[in-house]
């Protein structure tokens, strides 16, 4: 039915606990699971490899009398990369313990300094949690990581130099370079594929009579992503105002759809408690397939000419 809506869940609880809310709200509801598989490609290379990339794609831009400041940037965060994995390999083994070097424990350290405290200690703590993050995205890349006995810290599993650890660029990082390019500097591609379950639920038409203040409140206690959930929440609230409108303008007289569409095209109409304001630019056939699904909620009555509240 036109009135009814979709949400997404990532998690198959959260969303049995969506239609059990559902149901006490005496709004059906039905769950179906889409399983999604993507790809995304990738240049793969060592730091040296790549900085030999840069350096020759700069060449090129030289002899054109021409400058590529985000090569510049990517050189700059390479050589930074690079001296940050050669300062941890100096300061660890293998076989190494990092009970103080995962996200959950850096981000701790990083949320414990005072918000009002001095913006220096808080940059330096920002940036040591983001040069973690890196570290063991790296580490974890290369196969130098492993989870301790009861995963809560991890043992570095082997030693490298840094620029022999291999990283990956986008393909749009190198929106000029060839295959010969990529072959003199030994660089390859990887596709990273990954899969994904989708639990969708798609919410009756009865969720015209659920407060969406009750709505967002619920999906702000479960594991929904913030934007699916802002729009599922706003699309309710809209569609709740638009059957509301219809239900006004029948009463006023309006008793076919070509006369709800007319008064429907009015510049805008007030949002009852607010001092908001809405407006509809619908289509004749979205309008009729909303008056169809309002029919057989028992809203309206009567075909079209004769269409009337019940």
């Amino acid at each position: 039915m036109t009135l009814e809506e979709k949400i997404i869940f990532y998690s198959h609880e959260d969303a049995v606990e969506f239609q059990k809310f559902l149901r006490e709200k005496e709004c059906g509801s039905r769950i179906s699971v889409e399983h999604k598989f993507t790809g995304e490609p990738y240049f793969e290379g060592t730091i040296a490899e790549f900085m030999n990339l840069i350096d020759l794609l700069a060449k090129k831009d030289a002899e054109e009398n021409e400058v590529d400041e985000d090569l510049l940037h990517m050189k700059n965060d390479l050589v930074e990369r690079k001296e940050t994995l050669e300062k941890f390999f100096a300061e660890h083994k293998e076989g190494a313990l990092l009970s103080d070097a995962t996200p959950s424990q850096m981000l701790a350290q990083l949320q414990s300094i005072d918000a009002t405290g001095d913006d220096a200690i808080r940059k330096e703590a920002a940036d040591k949690f983001v040069s973690s993050l890196m570290i063991l995205a790296t580490l974890e890349d290369n196969g130098l990581l492993a989870e301790a006995e009861g995963g809560e810290d991890y043992i570095l599993t082997g030693v490298k130099a840094a620029d022999e650890m291999r990283i990956m660029y986008a393909y749009t990082d190198f929106p000029a370079v060839t295959s010969e390019d990529l072959a003199e500097c030994g660089i390859a591609s990887h596709v990273r594929t990954s899969s994904t379950t989708e639990y969708v639920i798609t919410v009756g038409t009865e969720v015209l009579f659920v407060n969406t203040d009750d709505i967002a409140d619920f999906l702000d206690h479960v594991d929904v992503d913030e934007e699916e959930s802002a729009k599922f929440v706003d699309a309710v609230f809209f569609k709740q105002a638009f059957v509301g409108k219809i239900h006004e303008l029948v009463a006023a007289g309006n008793a076919s759809e070509e006369a709800l569409l007319e008064a429907l095209g009015a510049p805008s109409f007030p949002l009852e408690g607010t001092k908001d304001v809405i407006s509809f630019d619908i289509t004749a056939d979205y309008l009729k397939a909303v008056v169809n699904d309002l029919r057989k909620l028992g809203i309206l009555t009567g075909k079209d000419g004769k269409i009337k509240n019940t």
